[in-house]
């Protein structure tokens, strides 16, 4: 059976799915026979706050990349947003910790170039949570980077696939 090119449509519709996902997604770790939840192991603490501060620095990307081009707010809108809903997941998993600062990286105002810059973060941040997803001790902890890293991947194809100037598609009647 021959493979059919992803299309813009497909795409677009995987990343309005992703928060719908990303809701239903929890990472309480399984009620024991006391009916307590146990705290994250000190190893998966860890891990999480790796992923915080891997989504802050893609985040910052993001709005560095928004506000030296500003023609890209518009199409970097729903990775923003993507990554904000990540982060409240992820923060609130921790008691105790809060969202780490990431410095402003500096990103050229050309398009192609501000683009540029925010698909190798975004690969990077793809790496990172499949990474992350393979060592989670928290099978729902995995569950949860797995939803991050497919999340990241649907944007990253999104951006790797239109062109630099390209404006979204009119809806066909």
């Amino acid at each position: 059976m021959p493979r059919r090119p992803l299309t813009r449509r497909t795409t677009v519709g995987s990343a309005l799915c992703a928060p719908l996902v990303l809701a239903g997604c929890d990472i309480d770790p399984p009620v024991r026979d006391g009916g307590t939840s146990a705290a994250p192991a000190p190893p998966d603490a860890e891990l999480v706050a790796a992923v915080v501060g891997s989504l802050v620095r893609a985040q910052s990307v993001l709005e560095a990349a928004t506000s030296s081009a500003p023609v890209l707010g518009a199409r970097l809108a729903a990775i923003g947003e993507a990554h904000a809903a990540h982060l409240d997941l992820l923060a609130g998993a921790v008691p105790g910790s809060g969202l780490p600062s990431a410095g402003a990286p500096t990103v050229p105002p050309r398009v192609d170039r501000a683009l540029g810059a925010v698909r190798r973060s975004e690969q990077r941040l793809l790496r990172e949570a499949r990474e992350a997803c393979a060592v989670a001790a928290s099978g729902d902890l995995a569950r949860v980077l797995a939803s991050i890293a497919a999340s990241t991947a649907q944007h990253s194809a999104a951006l790797a696939g239109a062109p630099t100037g390209a404006t979204p598609m009119k809806a066909s009647p």
